[in-house]
């Protein structure tokens, strides 16, 4: 296991802060956070490009935060790649291997295996200076992985690709991870790449660690109101009294005009006395209804006024408004779905807010939440 315990650090504007997480053996965890939140400074300071202010780092039981970067025990590719210039593809990726003295067999043997996988045996006796974008991320981590070391240090080295390649090679990760057992500690600022990739993830904002878990937590039920907007969600609300039934908790949200039902287990420590409270939901977990499909049993029941739509692809992205309230709701669903509903600017909508999608998150004030929600 690799371990980021209480991790402070510093760069010019760059500030970490008491960061700590943990890497397990052949397990994917990705750092995200936005431009400028300190995520290369925490991949620097755990490889040991820089040197941390404060905290450890460990591998598998030992400390490892004075030691120099060849000692360390990490394989590292840098957001540039550092390939080297003058040699070619092959060498490259045997340059690690030759620098533990292995012999040919061996060489040939993992080169073999590797360049395969990657699918660049093609491209071995060419220079790295002709090689495409991505050729290079492939010939990058062929060179990493074949340093034999389990622990693989990502610094966004897919950020410059176009969307389709980029694509191509999640999946060529995620293969070599389970084929070497790889444990992987990568940032991004991409979502999608992140909860791709990430078995585990954490949230860097300005230089906190805001939340992190399974990537299923983190997506389906951020922590706070900023981690909430970060992960893109549109679909934040007040919510100004609540009650608690048998086996429901009832919130009165005034944004909406309306009562929601949502699951005891939403509220989990919190107090419904003392916290400051907001409702969240994803877009794309609000159903459009056909009113035959409203029952007396059907609960958080939204009618509203279609305000805008928005094509993207095959999806629409549908904006509404609750009859009675100028709080607008977001919803995303296919474009055909849409075309058949015949879902247009001013018609009427019945929305869904099932339970289980339904989440809580704390709020300090209602500054960056009216921002949020507008």
């Amino acid at each position: 296991m690799l371990e980021v315990i209480n991790l402070s650090a510093s760069a010019g504007c760059f500030v970490l802060n008491n960061v700590s997480l943990a890497v397990i053996p052949s397990a994917c965890h990705v750092i995200l956070g936005p431009t400028g939140s300190g995520k290369t400074l925490l991949l620097e300071s755990v490889i040991g490009l820089r040197n941390p202010q404060g905290g450890r780092v460990v591998l598998e039981g030992q400390e490892i935060t004075g030691l120099p970067i060849e000692r360390r025990g990490l394989s590292y590719v840098p957001q540039d790649l550092a390939l080297f210039p003058h040699m070619t593809v092959r060498e490259n990726i045997l340059y690690p291997i030759r620098i533990r003295g292995s012999n040919e067999d061996i060489e040939n043997g993992i080169v073999r295996e590797l360049v395969d996988s990657l699918g660049i045996r093609h491209i071995l006796d060419r220079s790295v200076r002709n090689l495409s974008g991505g050729e290079r991320q492939r010939t990058a981590l062929a060179r990493a992985v074949a340093s034999g070391r389990k622990y693989l240090i990502l610094d966004e080295p897919l950020s410059a690709l176009h969307e389709s390649l980029k694509k191509e090679l999640w999946y060529l990760l995620k293969d070599l991870q389970r084929r070497y057992e790889l444990a992987i500690l990568m940032v991004t600022h991409d979502l999608e790449e992140a909860f791709f990739l990430g078995d585990t993830v954490s949230v860097i904002l300005e230089g906190k660690l805001c939340q992190q878990g399974r990537k299923e937590d983190v997506y389906e039920h951020p922590s706070s109101v900023e981690v909430a907007g970060f992960l893109g969600i549109r679909n934040l609300f007040h919510v100004n009294r609540a009650s608690v039934s048998a086996d429901s908790l009832l919130m009165y949200c005034e944004d909406l005009g309306t009562t929601l039902t949502l699951p005891l287990s939403s509220l989990k420590s919190r107090s419904l006395e003392t916290s400051s409270l907001a409702l969240g939901i994803r877009s794309e977990e609000i159903a459009v209804l056909m009113p035959g499909e409203l029952t007396p049993h059907v609960t958080n029941i939204i009618e509203g006024i279609v305000r805008d739509t928005f094509e993207n692809g095959a999806f629409l992205t549908l904006i509404a408004t609750g009859r009675g309230s100028s709080t607008s709701l977001e919803t995303v669903l296919p474009r055909m779905v849409a075309k058949k509903l015949g879902l247009l600017r001013g018609s009427p909508v019945f929305l869904r807010l099932p339970e289980d999608s339904l989440f809580l998150v704390d709020i300090d004030s209602a500054g960056p939440f009216e921002r949020l929600s507008s």
